[in-house]
């Protein structure tokens, strides 16, 4: 799904323009309540709007300190939800598409989102996450619930039909730097196939003297050829009393050979550990 390359670390901080952590969905769709219906004795059935609507081949995910990509086994149909009324359950969810009917997955942490630990699907909504064959025909597909339907838009389900592009990653950052100044991380992610597609990326670091720790996430729509870059200020490494203090980031990706790792030391740290 993706091809990627993490190229050798380099000596010196590269700045580029690019930053995100938590980009917009880009498929936003108009807002479509279900239909009304008449009440009973239960009330109405409640009124569910899908807000945005985006393929991605993985979603980021929080562990115990950290977060990481979960990939998926094809794409994922990644869905908000808002719901006004008695609450809809998101078992009662389920999409079709290619002939097949999927039910939305569960996540045991819930999602990563905006830095907030741990997204659920609740009462009022939230995401809903299909995970989905990474090609096929999309003319059928449609969102059911109990009292409504929503259709995707033609951008989605053109996303939905093509086949996921592949990506090079490259991870950069400085060695060494002196503290208190803070070393310049850098990701560069270029479109290497032939449609336009979405990638995703979660960034760890761990040091000086914590276990780990989430940086960001990041997400983006690039079309084929086209490249983006990340930059983020990291974490200053120092000496201490008790020998240099590192820092280290983890980069993950929506496979677990795409990952990469960075480390920064202290300028003198090679002086601290022979002294």
């Amino acid at each position: 799904m993706y091809r990627r390359r993490v190229l050798a670390l380099c000596g010196l901080a590269i700045t580029g323009a690019g930053c995100q952590g938590e980009t917009a969905d880009t498929e936003t769709v108009t807002p479509v309540p279900s239909p009304a219906a008449s009440e009973s004795d239960t009330g109405p059935p409640p009124a569910v709007t899908i807000t945005h609507s985006v393929v991605m081949p993985g979603v980021v995910v929080p562990g115990t300190d950290s977060i990481t990509v979960q990939s998926a086994d094809g794409q994922y149909l990644v869905l908000t939800a808002t719901v006004e009324g008695s609450g809809v359950d998101r078992a009662a969810f389920s999409l079709r598409f290619d002939g097949s009917t999927y039910s939305p997955e569960t996540f045991r942490n819930g999602l990563y989102r905006d830095g907030e630990w741990g997204r659920q699907f609740t009462e009022a909504g939230g995401p809903l996450v299909f995970d989905l064959p990474e090609t096929g025909t999309a003319s059928d597909a449609q969102l059911s619930w109990p009292g409504g339907e929503w259709t995707p838009p033609e951008p989605v389900k053109n996303r939905l039909e093509a086949p996921l592009p592949s990506f090079d990653v490259t991870f950069t950052g400085p060695e060494r730097v002196t503290e208190p100044a803070m070393p310049t991380l850098e990701i560069t992610v270029t479109n290497t196939g032939d449609t336009p597609g979405r990638y995703v990326l979660a960034l760890n670091r761990t040091g000086p003297r914590i276990a780990y720790t989430p940086v960001g996430r990041f997400d983006g729509k690039l079309a084929p050829g086209e490249t983006e870059r990340i930059t983020r200020d990291g974490k200053s490494p120092y000496v201490d009393e008790t020998g240099p203090r590192e820092v280290t980031y983890h980069l993950r990706a929506s496979e677990d050979h795409n990952d990469a790792t960075h480390r920064v030391k202290p300028v003198d740290a090679e002086t601290a550990t022979e002294s």
